[in-house]
């Protein structure tokens, strides 16, 4: 059965061509039942650690990254967490770095 946006509830997927669409869909729609479970473990985390970047908590939660970066933009999206500072990366590159809402101390950061 071909997707439609409004069955996703919000998830995530795209994809250049049809058949790809589909299958990015089909993909979303089988993580549907897991997504508000590691939303709830996400914030934990980040409640716990108070500041953190992606890949921090791709690290601490042993998530993929993409998986990571739709569920913090949900997070932030919900109201529970935002951008706070910027941090040179791992990798060396500039990257954000979030904190539950309400805090704003940018030590201690994963980055």
């Amino acid at each position: 059965m071909p997707y439609t946006s409004a069955e996703t509830g919000m998830l995530p997927f795209s994809g250049r061509t049809p058949q790809s669409r589909q299958n990015s869909f089909d993909a979303a729609m089988a993580q549907r039942s897991t997504r508000g479970a590691k939303k709830v473990k996400m914030l934990a985390y980040i409640r716990e650690h108070r500041l953190v970047t992606d890949q921090g908590l791709a690290e601490g939660l042993s998530l993929p990254i993409q998986s990571v970066c739709s569920l913090r933009n949900g997070l932030v999206s919900d109201g529970l967490v935002r951008q706070v500072d910027k941090a040179r990366g791992k990798y060396g590159l500039w990257v954000s770095v979030y904190a539950p809402v309400g805090t704003g101390s940018t030590e201690g950061h994963d980055g």
